[in-house]
């Protein structure tokens, strides 16, 4: 779904991709207000077109929405060592903003939806999630990283995270445009 303009405001497309989410809870979250709030909100950080993937497993009773951002969408570089990873804290953020919109507009239980940042580049699939108490509102960017499945966690310092082994080259190579 492409957001419509909002007052001459720069938007970043917007597609969605939907597992497991019946149809009611789609109207909810492609309601256009939401959609283009998150558009608006996103486009000082990201260029180019961005899958929006809204998730929910039945199994297990766990909802996801996930932004998955393709190789040159990041307008900073956060690739460099060690991880600048709160860099992407405007966008967690914005994506936190959206899943509140559509939890307090529609339905409470969408507050309990996970939400990250998907990066896949070729072999490696980086997922990166904000942390703090649950539901985070986005503003921390949690120092682990998961890399094709598996939980890397660094050691925050000022300068920004450091990785041990390949795990830091795995990340960059995530973040790099």
């Amino acid at each position: 779904m492409a957001p419509k303009s909002s007052e001459g405001a720069k938007l970043v497309p917007i597609g969605i991709a939907w597992d497991g989410i019946g149809a009611l809870h789609k109207s909810y979250f492609s309601e256009q207000e939401g959609v283009t709030a998150l558009s608006v909100a996103l486009a000082p950080y990201i260029q180019g077109s961005v899958q929006l993937k809204i998730s929910f497993d039945q199994e297990e009773r766990l909802g996801k929405i996930r932004i998955q951002l393709p190789p040159g969408s990041l307008i900073s570089v956060v690739a460099t060592s060690p991880a600048q990873l709160q860099q992407l804290a405007p966008i967690t953020t914005a994506l936190a903003v959206y899943r509140d919109h559509v939890a307090n507009r529609f339905d409470l239980r969408v507050q309990g939806f996970h939400i990250g940042l998907d990066f896949f580049r070729g072999p490696v699939h980086c997922s990166i999630f904000p942390g703090g108490e649950r539901p985070p509102d986005g503003r921390l960017v949690s120092p682990c990283v998961t890399i094709n499945g598996e939980e890397q966690c660094g050691q925050p310092t000022p300068q920004g995270v450091v990785f041990q082994g390949d795990a830091e080259e795995k990340i960059a190579r995530c973040l790099q445009d």
